[in-house]
């Protein structure tokens, strides 16, 4: 009941309103609150997508500045892990030199054999390999050094560490290997596999890092990447200022859009990525005057468009209203509006005018309907009174054959009677046109009365012979198809024909198809004209047979084409003074029996 109360108030609200409120708020209740609901989802949804995609791109940037690095560093320590397990590094770094001349003799054999097949070749990060110990018969330079020379390596913080491997990023400030300080990059190892060598010894691998720096540039990353100790930046994509110069420090201008931290050989580090945004977000930098512009059309385009559609329904529902109100002065009258549109009101208004035309109109049209309606009775009964007499004379024509037929009888006139009764079965064919289609036996048996009238024409000049398969007999063809062949055979054939005129028909199956043959042994044709008919047979028209040339062969070729999807194919052979001989194929899926044309009436 209550609902009921609130249906008819929003009701009655709503019929109380014009139809610009209405539309005013069709508008924002079906466009402005749902599109504002729908875009920010739609746009929430895009932001966290995109957040979740940047994110992803992000990680992969992380994974590969890892394997580039790991791929540096993995080429070190498998050469220090050579070195590591060769005892005759061991003993090298172990002996008691008698002489420098000793040490420089045994040094070159341990670089020949040992320091020079580890080398990694031009595109190597491996710069140097470097063998220590405490051992005071080493002298200084190339592979090798005292460990108590290298300054800037603390041999207690390398025996305290837990990684049996670490990695140092330096920046020498004393570098009795090198003319110039910068920034470098190694990998070091102490020499302890085999325990009975008591001297402190190790392995260090030096990294280029000029190397390591052109190859996270030539990651080309879309972000920046900081490979950072702490806040120390020890690579980058940016390329830094110099490598001659100690490593820089991550400044504040530096924003972190992602962080990964990462151990690797005893050194704790940063992977920092900066730099990101979102495509989500650049699009809406790049182009937000352009959404804005749209965001604006579509607010303003709607309250034009509210504004020409009140003013198309109050104009012509204003008109429609007087049309009415002027209606028991004037019926007549109907709205003068040359365009009223093809909306709902439109079709009132042409509603209106054609009610008024009607109204108008009603009392003339009344008397001429009927006086119309008279004259269709009367023409209708004509028609009727035609068909009766078309059905009598044909009927009474037959009747008067059929009485001079037993007159011959009665005067045993046989002979003549006969042929009147031929007669009567070929007219009678001729003009009963109920259906177009015949039976092949039906156009035999027409065929046979034809030949038999023919003969007392010809007399033992014309010979037939008429050989039909017993499965061809119930198929259909158009009516009188055979016969116009058998009488162009017959009256063309024999004219000028001398001798006796021997006809054939014969009618099989071949296959899948079936295959009618006419031969006549008359006059022939021309080349010419046997090329002419072929062309023609095949490929007749209407406008062919209304030329008046072949007018009986064309018609029936037409038709048996027509009601054959013109599949039916015709084959005319002929020689001049030797006959002719006519071949029509029709497949069988075209064909169609009584049976079939039973089945259909039923």
């Amino acid at each position: 009941m209550r609902s009921k109360k609130i249906s008819k108030f929003i009701y009655g609200w709503l019929n109380d309103l014009s139809i610009r409120n209405k539309l005013i708020l069709l508008y924002v209740l079906c466009m402005i609150i749902p599109l504002v609901l729908t875009d920010g989802i739609v746009f929430a949804l895009l932001e966290h997508y995109e957040n979740m995609e940047e994110e992803y791109r992000m990680q992969s940037v992380t994974d590969s500045v890892r394997y580039l690095i790991n791929s540096s560093f993995d080429e070190a320590v498998t050469a220090i892990n050579k070195i590591y397990l060769d005892e005759n590094v061991y003993k090298f770094l172990d002996t008691e030199f008698e002489s420098e001349y000793d040490f420089f003799e045994k040094k070159y054999q341990i670089t020949d054999s040992i320091i020079k097949p580890l080398d990694g070749g031009k595109e190597s990060a491996l710069s140097s390999i470097i063998l220590s110990s405490d051992n005071p018969g080493i002298v200084n330079g190339g592979n090798f050094y005292n460990i108590r020379d290298i300054k800037y390596i603390r041999w207690d913080d390398l025996l305290a560490s837990k990684s049996s491997i670490i990695v140092f990023f330096y920046y020498p400030t004393d570098d009795v290997r090198s003319i110039s300080n910068k920034k470098r990059v190694a990998v070091i190892r102490t020499l302890d596999h085999f325990s009975w060598y008591k001297r402190d010894m190790m392995v260090y691998a030096d990294l280029d890092f000029s190397v390591l720096q052109r190859k996270m540039k030539n990651m080309s990353y879309e972000y920046s990447v900081y490979v950072c100790e702490g806040d120390r930046i020890l690579l980058s994509s940016p390329i830094q200022k110099s490598i001659n110069m100690d490593y820089e420090t991550l400044g504040d201008d530096v924003k972190i859009d992602y962080e990964t931290p990462w151990n690797i050989y005893g050194r704790n580090l940063r992977i920092i990525i900066s730099g990101s945004e979102s495509n989500f977000k650049r699009i809406m930098r790049d182009h937000g005057y352009v959404i804005g512009l749209l965001i604006l059309f579509n607010l303003l385009a709607p309250i034009v468009l509210i504004r020409l559609i009140n003013r198309s329904f109050a104009v012509r529902l204003y008109r429609i209203s007087n049309a009415f109100d002027e209606a028991d002065i004037d019926n007549n009258k109907g709205i003068d509006d040359e365009n009223p549109g093809n909306d709902e009101i439109g079709l009132l208004i042409r509603g209106y005018n054609r009610m008024v035309d009607r109204q108008n109109t009603l009392i003339r049209t009344n008397y001429t309907a009927r006086l119309e309606r008279q004259e269709m009775e009367l023409a209708r009964q004509n028609a009727e009174l035609s068909a009766l007499h078309s059905q009598i004379n044909p009927h009474f024509l037959f009747n008067m054959l059929e009485n001079i037929r037993m007159r011959s009888v009665i005067k045993s006139e046989k002979e003549t009677a006969s042929m009147i009764e031929k007669l009567a079965l070929l007219i009678r064919q001729n003009v009963s046109w109920s259906t177009d289609n015949s039976t092949i036996e039906d156009e035999i048996t027409f065929i046979k009365s034809y030949l038999e009238l023919q003969k007392y024409r010809f007399g033992e000049k014309l010979k037939f012979e008429i050989n039909v398969r017993e499965e061809c007999k119930k198929i259909c063809v158009p009516k009188l198809t055979l016969v116009t062949f058998v009488e162009n055979a017959c009256i063309h054939g024999m004219e000028g024909k001398t001798a006796a005129c021997y006809i054939c028909v014969r009618v099989f199956m071949n296959e899948d198809a079936l295959v009618m043959e006419i031969e006549d042994t008359g006059s022939g044709m021309r080349d010419d004209e046997v090329m002419y008919l072929n062309e023609r047979m095949n490929n007749c028209t209407l406008d062919d047979v209304k030329k008046g040339s072949h007018v009986g062969i064309l018609n029936a070729c037409l038709r048996l084409r027509m009601s054959t999807d013109l599949e039916a194919h015709f084959n005319l052979e002929s020689e001049k003074g030797v006959g002719t001989f006519i071949t029509i194929t029709v497949p069988a899926n075209r064909l169609k029996s009584i049976d079939d044309q039973s089945d259909v009436g039923r």
